[in-house]
């Protein structure tokens, strides 16, 4: 026997059985009590511990986000967000009312909003954007990842009835006769307006607009212009569709107009043989007042050879001063051309300084580092006639200057801008010309954050 081992004795041995008699009395009555469905409240100690498994079904049920279905841009919550975000990035443009949003393409990850603002480059006007949205996979907190350029939310845009898209609005449908010979038209016929300068021809045009709306009538209009010499090379080219430039569906939505060569087929069925009334007026000076209350369905304004008497915009001269006002919200930039302000702008980051040069030599390196920062912001340097040796100098010290002709990538024969000008032209490519060149880069100069004007 190990002589280190304690010795059982019979009072230990009693103690134990003790002890064990009362676990089984315990049990007994355990077992009783549970049979009988009477409750055992268990002490304050003992407490259940949640399995894993458990943990992850309350987190899902109280933070999931299905990021696959298709999101309620009407929510609250990302209605603000979005509407914020919006201010937030074009801080020059004073919004005046945001549209309803509405799913986008793709519906999980993006929605469209429209707006109506002004900024200090342009009148009132509208647009529609696309906003891409990510949402947390556990949260659902939705953050706007990006905006899409001017006019990227298509299906938040009004529909307009006989329109598609805004680049080319399809023809109106065929006029019957009743339907023509219930209308008012005004037309104007020769002047010297055609090659001008497109400020020129503007001018004219806002002009002829304001007597149009000032009689209520519907404005018989040549779609298609001259481009002036200064322009296009060094010779006036004739065929340009007023499309290229110009947003003829927000035209026609300020003021009734009619494609000119149309009217005249119209005409000629249904009004040449003097069943329909027609007042010539072939004085400009004469202002339209004096025939305002003409029930004729067609009154023409006719502009004699000599120059400058016979321009469009004498009309609005003199006398009718006092009652035509110019549309100027009319006249807003074709889409296509817009877009590709917007593009250059994103390259640059959306924040970055302008010049617009009129001067030569050690003037723009002086503007350059003295006005826009000496260097350290992106600079885009806009104006005709720059030495661009001096200019790729500056670029090669500074690298964030850039000027237009970096970015001809936009309206090369592979860009959106080229096909949607081939699919408006009929097939015929379209060149970027020097009034096109001219709009986008001084649109482009407007939205820098500086902008610095330098004169000759």
């Amino acid at each position: 026997m190990d002589p280190s081992r304690p010795l059982l004795g019979r009072g230990a041995l009693v103690y134990s059985y003790a002890h064990a008699a009362a676990a089984a009395l315990l049990l007994v009555a355990f077992l009783f009590l549970t049979l009988r469905h009477i409750p055992i409240s268990l002490p304050p100690a003992v407490t259940s511990t949640p399995t894993f498994r458990q943990e992850q079904e309350q987190e899902q049920d109280l933070g999931s986000c299905d990021t696959t279905s298709t999101l309620d841009c009407t929510d609250p919550q990302l209605f603000h967000l979005m509407m914020r975000s919006a201010i937030d990035a074009f801080p020059d443009v004073h919004f005046n009312r945001f549209g309803r949003p509405v799913p986008g393409d793709p519906p999980s990850s993006s929605c469209d909003m429209a707006w109506r603002a002004r900024s200090t480059a342009s009148a009132n006007y509208k647009d529609y954007r696309r906003f891409f949205i990510a949402r947390d996979p556990v949260t659902c907190t939705f953050s706007i990842t990006s905006i899409g350029a001017y006019h990227s939310g298509p299906l938040a845009r009004k529909p307009r009835r006989g329109a598609t898209n805004a680049t080319a609005p399809p023809p109106p449908p065929a006029l019957s006769r009743s339907q023509f010979a219930a209308g008012k038209y005004l037309a104007y016929l020769g002047g010297g307006d055609r090659c001008k300068s497109m400020p020129h021809y503007l001018r004219s045009l806002l002009c002829a607009l304001a007597e149009a709306r000032y009689l209520n009538r519907t404005l018989v209009l040549d779609l298609s212009l001259c481009l002036a010499a200064s322009y296009a090379a060094g010779m006036s080219e004739e065929g340009k569709r007023l499309a290229f430039y110009i947003d003829l569906e927000h035209l026609q939505s300020v003021v009734g107009i009619v494609e000119q060569k149309q009217f005249w087929e119209d005409w000629d069925k249904w009004g040449a043989q003097g069943q329909l009334g027609v007042r010539v007026i072939e004085d400009t000076r004469v202002a339209p007042i004096m025939f305002s209350k003409a029930i004729d369905p067609l009154i023409i304004r006719k502009f004699g050879d000599v120059e400058p008497e016979n321009y469009w915009y004498n009309v609005c001269e003199d006398e009718a001063e006092h009652v035509l006002r110019p549309p100027n919200q009319a006249i807003r930039w074709a889409p296509s051309l817009l877009h590709i302000v917007d593009v250059i702008v994103l390259r640059m980051q959306e924040d970055f300084d302008s010049i617009h040069v009129g001067v030569n030599g050690e003037n723009l390196k002086r503007e350059i580092e003295e006005n826009v920062n000496r260097g350290e912001r992106q600079v885009y340097v806009a104006g005709e006639g720059i030495d661009m040796v001096l200019l790729n100098a500056l670029k090669a010290k500074y690298s964030k200057v850039h000027y237009l002709d970096e970015f001809e990538e936009f309206w090369a024969t592979d860009s959106k801008w080229f096909l949607e000008m081939k699919r408006l032209n009929g097939g015929v490519p379209v060149e970027f010309d020097g009034y096109m060149r001219e709009l986008v880069d001084k649109e482009v100069f407007l939205k820098g954050k500086k902008k610095v004007e330098v004169l000759r």
